[in-house]
């Protein structure tokens, strides 16, 4: 009996997942590649997915298997631990009408569809409608799921179970507390000279350094590809099925650098799956935070330290005749000095995280309704220049900039802060056991690093809760102070004396 309910409990599973991972690959494809006029098309096939993966995970049959293998536990852990992970999304969106999820796939996609044009033309208001509904779907989901009182929770505990908006408050009264004073003493200081980074980068060079770079931190293109769009992602589709997209600027090859080992970051997590979660639920990172932990730590931690340029810098000038005469250590400088910018893809390490704190104040005061739809743009510029000191010059600097939103990535943005946080726990347990990583990134060597993240963090896939997984590879509970102690130690050594 049990071992027969096991099977049925499994293949079920199987079908979802395989159900998701079409939904995935045909995201990626309306992103890269679909024609503009599929979109309506390709909504009402996005709708009939979520529809689908719905009616499985609340269906009388998962009930029925989740209470007999609640009552007599499979010896299996992974599958003790996907019965937990199932019962989770069964209490979660057995509330929630099939037909509303599949309302809110079809309007989502038409919502990104039609962001890249709006933020183009910089045009908020030829969009705004659509941002307002994709909010308030938000809110009548996270209701259905529980949440009518605190929405913006129980849309962050779909990113990282138990995180909630109480405790990302005090996170980032943390991070604002030091950070805003480090940038302020950091304006007031001469910046360290960009010219550098000054050139003229063609297109096809920046592609053929960006696969280097990947192929030797540890992106395996025979599971991976690399596409191009209007914004970098990552799809995860399957551990054997990661694309990444990227974005080039030919006055600027670091971005594409940035933003190739961001999306890398992510993407050799999923390749790092232990294959034995493959056709469950575990499948996949532990949570948003710990995905954005291995994606800011490859782009940033790594991928703007000294060593990695040491290393780095001579592929470029292979490219790019423009850095004949830049020494590592001022490109390094000119790289990692305070750069005040509208656009967080622009920004330096110090003033990231209050992006990031802009985004999340604008989100809780659209959730509780003291700030209109209407005047979303005004308040966004208001915040960039109190926390950045400088203002959008229009709606595609500001708030048009991502497309998180206009993709549904609503009660996210603490995500990334929360990845900044980890990636630096994890950077001080690395060195611990790896006490001469930064002399092996300055070779270009990165084996220990994927060795030490997979053996950590990427087996395990949601095996364990983030939180458990941050202590059990660190010893330590979720500490911005050791992501503050990290910017106060590289903006010195920038600048060159005490911040």
């Amino acid at each position: 009996m049990g071992q027969r309910e096991e099977a049925r409990f499994s293949a079920l599973l199987d079908e979802i997942e395989q159900l998701n991972n079409i939904g995935l690959t045909l995201s990626w494809d309306m992103r890269v590649a679909m024609p503009p006029a599929a979109g309506a098309y390709r909504g009402r096939e996005m709708g009939y997915l979520a529809r689908r993966r719905h009616a499985l995970s609340t269906s009388k049959e998962m009930e029925e298997l989740l209470l007999a293998l609640e009552a007599d536990p499979p010896e299996d852990p992974i599958l003790r631990r996907a019965v937990g992970d199932a019962r989770r999304t069964f209490d979660r969106l057995r509330g929630v009408p099939g037909e509303l999820l599949s309302a809110y796939a079809d309007h989502n996609l038409r919502t990104e569809h039609a962001w890249p044009a709006a933020r183009a033309a910089n045009d908020y208001e030829s969009v705004r409608p659509l941002l307002e509904r994709e909010f308030a779907y938000k809110r009548e989901l996270a209701a259905c799921c529980g949440f009518a009182d605190d929405p913006l929770t129980g849309l962050m505990d779909e990113w990282e179970e138990g995180d909630t908006r109480a405790e990302t408050d005090r996170l980032f009264a943390q991070l604002k507390g030091a950070l805003v004073p480090l940038v302020r003493a950091l304006r007031e200081l001469p910046p360290p000279d960009r010219s550098p980074l000054v050139g003229v980068f063609p297109r096809e060079g920046q592609k053929a350094l960006c696969r280097e770079i990947l192929t030797a931190v540890g992106f395996d293109f025979d599971r991976g590809r690399v596409d191009e769009s209007a914004h970098p992602y990552t799809t995860f589709n399957h551990r054997r099925d990661v694309r990444i997209t990227c974005r080039y600027f030919e006055d600027d090859f670091t971005r594409a650098v940035g933003s190739s080992l961001h999306e890398g970051g992510h993407a050799i997590y999923w390749q790092g799956l232990g294959p034995e979660l493959d056709g469950t639920p575990l499948a996949r990172s532990a949570s948003l935070p710990m995905d954005e932990s291995q994606a800011r730590f490859l782009e940033c931690l790594l991928g703007r330290s000294l060593p990695f340029w040491e290393w780095a810098l001579p592929l470029a000038r292979r490219r790019f005749p423009a850095l004949r005469d830049a020494s590592p250590e001022a490109f390094w400088r000119g790289l990692n000095g305070l750069r005040l910018s509208p656009l967080r893809l622009g920004s330096d390490e110090a003033s990231y995280s209050l992006h990031i704190l802009l985004r999340y104040e604008l989100e809780k005061a659209l959730f509780d309704g003291t700030l209109s739809f209407r005047e979303l743009p005004g308040a966004w510029n208001e915040l960039s220049a109190a926390y950045l000191g400088v203002s959008p010059q229009n709606d595609g600097e500001g708030v048009l900039q991502d497309m998180h939103w206009f993709s549904g990535y609503i009660g996210y943005f603490q995500s990334y802060a929360l990845g900044n946080v980890y990636a630096c726990q994890f950077l001080r347990a690395m060195e611990r056991d790896v006490p001469d990583l930064f002399d092996q990134v300055r070779r270009g060597e990165f084996g220990a690093v994927k060795a030490w993240n997979r053996a950590n963090i990427h087996r395990f896939g949601a095996m364990k809760p983030a939180r458990q997984l941050l202590r059990d590879a660190t010893g330590e509970a979720p500490d911005a102070g050791r992501y503050i102690d990290y910017l106060r130690e590289k903006y010195a050594q920038i600048y060159g004396q005490r911040i």
